[in-house]
């Protein structure tokens, strides 16, 4: 008798999951509407790179593990006002003439591909990233806001 999982799913959690995303979805300027559960915009034929993104007083991280990638495997990209990072993980299997096999072979080559809007307070200059035991940190600056213009009053004439 083989076991089933059986998912279950709380409506409150539900509720709190969809309202999280929207919120991070708006303070990162994508669209919820165009949006996936992550808050990212969906790119085809690539899995979503699970990412933490996390607001500080002075600037905006994106974390993202990424096991087995160096620098090289992994690109940040800003093109008006989108932020891209992509990558790729290879893996490969080779087996030498030295009476190895491979018995099984669960891990798997991919590319990724997640892209996000850019809010107003972003300082694209000074954006950052690195990666650390697997792990990547993109630091988005904050900068001031631009002023907003003051109300202006218009003279109504008569004709």
């Amino acid at each position: 008798m083989a076991l089933a999982t059986v998912k279950f799913v709380d409506p409150f959690f539900s509720d709190i999951d969809r309202a999280m995303n929207r919120f991070i979805s708006g303070a990162l300027g994508v669209s919820p509407s165009t949006a996936n559960v992550n808050g990212s915009r969906p790119s085809a034929g690539h899995p979503n790179l699970a990412m933490d993104i996390i607001e500080k007083p002075t600037a905006y991280e994106l974390h993202a593990d990424t096991p087995g990638m160096s620098p090289e495997d992994v690109k940040v990209e800003l093109h008006d006002g989108v932020l891209t990072v992509s990558g790729e993980r290879k893996v490969s299997h080779t087996v030498k003439d030295d009476g190895n096999k491979v018995w099984r072979s669960e891990r798997s080559s991919y590319t990724f591909s997640r892209a996000f809007a850019l809010p107003e307070n972003a300082n694209a200059e000074d954006i950052t990233a690195t990666i650390d035991k697997g792990v990547l940190k993109v630091t988005i600056p904050k900068k001031d806001p631009p002023a907003k213009p003051e109300p202006k009053r218009i003279t109504v004439k008569s004709a």
